[in-house]
């Protein structure tokens, strides 16, 4: 072969592989922009299925992730999905599973370490869940959402100490975080330290003055502390801003019960009178405004409002009681008598009902009745709520 034909025999073999080269390359790049549009619309899809998720399209949004996922793309918002799919539905031990793939891709994730601690506590695994929720913290430790799920864990397992430490350490961080506030109020409840609570509970409405969740909160959280004057105005302001009738009716059942409470009558039975203005048939509404005319020192009224109760339904033993009391402040002895003793043979009244006829009968100058009166209400226990208000109401100056 001369040397012309050796070099032309060459480059032809050079073409040959260069050529097969570029083929290689090609299909190469082919393959990867293949599973570059794969990912990029897996990722597209990804979003428009967490978009769903959050609409509570709980069904399509697991069957996204679900897909992403058998395409073995290895996208860690795909296991992440479709956990909190199955923390939805109460599948806990693979909303587990999933979080922890999630985690192994994305170990610096808050959110991943929250969700984990989640399916953890659902599992009652309380360690893991106590543990997952501290590293959540340590990751964001601002997120008022991990703060309140632990404080919550805490509360559960009835150790205060440190609920109230990890609240008093981030509200004085974050001083600005009314839902921090809210949760160690109820902390602060659930520990029976009302006053602590009604604290918190202040400082949050002093934030957000016009929210009706919380002014109610605030409002619970007075009466339980027994701060009725406080309790009352609280849910006035909620009368006064609540446009459903049904509900400003329950509203302003609360403000005459804070009102009765708190010795306020006068206040008591307006708003008594404008309940039994729009509920006439309601017994107890006539009981309760009666009560609150006894308080103010009409026993006339009173009397009226025992015989309304009375005639709407004449077994009602605390309406007796009611008219025995009113007849007993008017000096009608012999008849606050004879309604106590409807009430007698009732253990939960009997104390109450002989303790009265034996006041009558002292009034009367029966001394020996009294006494025995007197032994008989000492057979039987302590009043109850209605009974001790009406025991201050018949007390004598």
């Amino acid at each position: 072969m001369c040397k012309a034909e050796k070099i032309r025999t060459a480059a032809i073999i050079l073409s040959l592989v260069i050529f097969a080269g570029c083929q290689t390359t090609y299909k190469e790049d082919k393959q990867q922009m293949k599973a570059k549009w794969q990912k990029d619309t897996s990722r597209i899809k990804l979003s428009a299925a967490k978009d769903q998720f959050e609409a509570g399209q709980y069904e399509q949004a697991e069957a996204v992730a679900k897909e992403c996922i058998a395409a073995g793309l290895n996208l860690s918002d795909a296991h992440l999905l479709l956990g909190k799919a199955k923390l939805v539905e109460g599948n806990f031990s693979e909303a587990k599973s999933n979080f922890q793939t999630y985690l192994r891709l994305e170990s610096k994730s808050a959110e991943g370490w929250f969700l984990l601690a989640m399916a953890c506590e659902r599992l009652d695994d309380k360690a893991s869940a106590l543990n997952w929720y501290l590293k959540a913290i340590e990751l964001s430790p601002g997120n008022a959402d991990y703060i309140i799920a632990l404080g919550r864990m805490y509360v559960s397992q009835g150790d205060f100490v440190s609920a109230e430490n990890l609240y008093k350490g981030k509200i004085a961080t974050s001083a600005g975080s009314v839902d921090l506030k809210i949760a160690a109020a109820q902390m602060y409840l659930a520990w029976g330290q009302n006053d602590k609570a009604v604290q918190l509970y202040e400082q949050a409405q002093m934030t957000m003055p016009d929210n009706a969740e919380l002014l109610e909160a605030l409002g619970s959280c007075y009466i339980l502390a027994g701060n009725w004057a406080k309790a009352g105005d609280a849910h006035k302001q909620l009368y006064q801003q609540c446009t459903d009738n049904t509900v400003k009716k329950g509203y302003l059942k609360i403000m005459a019960l804070c009102a009765t409470n708190a010795g306020d009558y006068s206040s008591a039975m307006k708003y008594y009178s404008t309940l039994t203005s729009g509920d006439k048939d309601n017994a107890w509404l006539w009981v309760s405004m009666g009560q609150a005319a006894l308080g103010a020192d009409l026993p006339r009224q009173a009397l009226i409002c025992s015989k309304k109760a009375i005639a709407l339904k004449n077994d009602m033993l605390e309406a007796y009681l009611l008219s025995g009391s009113a007849n007993y402040k008017s000096g009608n002895y012999r008849q606050a008598i004879d309604d106590f003793q409807k009430a007698v043979s009732n253990n939960s009244h009997a104390h109450f009902a002989w303790l009265m006829t034996a006041r009558c009968y002292e009034k009367m100058g029966n001394a020996e009745q009294a006494k025995a009166a007197y032994e008989k209400a000492a057979k039987f226990g302590t009043d109850n709520e209605l009974q001790k208000l009406l025991v201050k109401s018949n007390q004598e100056s």
